[in-house]
């Protein structure tokens, strides 16, 4: 079982509330001066506003020099060909959405390169085959900071530091291969032929005839249909996703084993339905809960789900069974039988973490 640190939000600034959780436990205790800390968070696609805040991020920066380590920001290109798909346009995104040295006082870097093709094999802990294409900036990370906005995803159920780790930190050759099973399918008596979908596919498998067709041999399951469609007429085959979901622990292991030094927090504010990979952001579906902080990757995320569950649902969430929003938001929102609690006990079958959780509250 491991410490998982639950500060609520409350009267007091989220920046001072970051600020204090950090210094709590002796958590950053293992930061050496000197130390290369690669902070891995998610920018938000170009017109999304709920992701990550930077004023939050530079709380972690300073903390993090203030133990003479030199931390940089980071992540991955995308596979789909929106506005982080290539590090030039990653750069802008991220400069837009106010992750400039002024404001975070740390430089963002991109970790696979221009193209997303700067990438070290690492072996994977198993699965369907023993090598994980993964940013080459990893070899130069000697501490990893996971800085999370947590919120829902599509196929993942939700999206905490494991995805964040996992997928975010594969290479565009590695996205793929965690993307390969996901093929969306037309829900035929829900299209009205209106076109969205193929105006937004970044790999153009989708033609429009009567309804919709989908092409599953150009398909690479990046999802972008799923959510650009306003009628629900795309739809995840979620038996697929849990084989993406699988792969994906088996990334976040091999690039676990590679760095000894991580800390991770998560922010749970702004809880959206969706990924912050889509440009546009929906309602929230609970209210702001709080912070958590750990060393446990597992644990984290697990006393997340927990809290996110547990807290009252929101009007205006476009729920599929509103009747489930007390009880299983997934459900609720999805309509997919995703099981945490088994992504979590296969999780800790790999070595990643602990299920089992000690929340302290800070």
């Amino acid at each position: 079982m491991s410490d998982v640190i639950f500060a609520p939000f409350s009267d007091i600034s989220p920046l001072e509330t970051t600020k204090n959780l950090l210094g709590s436990e002796g958590y950053l205790d293992d930061v050496k001066k000197g130390d290369f800390v690669g902070i891995k968070l998610h920018v938000g696609e170009f017109g999304n506003i709920a992701h990550i805040r930077p004023q939050i991020v530079r709380i972690v920066v300073e903390e993090l020099k203030k133990r003479g380590a030199k931390p940089f920001l980071f992540d991955c290109n995308t596979l789909y060909r929106e506005k982080r798909w290539n590090a030039i346009d990653h750069y802008e995104t991220a400069y837009k959405h106010g992750f400039t040295y002024g404001v975070v006082d740390a430089p963002f870097l991109v970790g696979d390169g221009i193209r997303g093709k700067n990438e070290i094999e690492l072996k994977a802990k198993s699965g369907e085959e023993d090598i994980a294409y993964i940013g080459k900036i990893i070899e130069d990370i000697d501490y990893l900071f996971v800085l999370t906005h947590f919120k829902f995803h599509e196929f993942f159920g939700y999206g905490g530091a494991i995805k964040n780790v996992g997928m975010g930190m594969a290479s565009r050759r590695g996205k793929l291969f965690l993307h390969s099973n996901i093929k969306p399918e037309v829900v035929k008596n829900k299209c009205v032929a209106c076109g969205e979908c193929a105006v937004h596919c970044p790999s153009q498998a989708i033609t429009i005839e009567k309804t919709a067709q989908l092409n599953k041999d150009t398909c690479i399951g990046c999802g972008m249909c799923v959510v650009t469609c306003k009628y629900g007429a795309i739809e995840f085959q979620w038996r697929d996703a849990r084989e993406s979901v699988k792969k994906t622990l088996y990334y976040t292991g091999a690039i676990l084993d590679k760095i000894d030094k991580r800390t991770y927090l998560n922010v749970l504010m702004d809880i959206t339905p969706h990924c912050d990979c889509y440009g546009v952001t929906m309602n929230p579906v609970v209210q702001n809960i709080g912070f958590l902080f750990s060393k446990d990757i597992v644990s984290i995320d697990a006393a997340s789900v927990d809290l996110v569950e547990k807290a009252e649902p929101l009007e205006g969430v476009n729920w599929k069974r509103k009747e489930l929003a007390s009880k299983d938001k997934l459900k609720a929102l999805f309509d997919t039988d995703v099981n945490m609690d088994e992504f979590f006990k296969l999780a800790e079958e790999i070595g990643l973490g602990s299920r089992t959780y000690n929340l302290k509250r800070y």
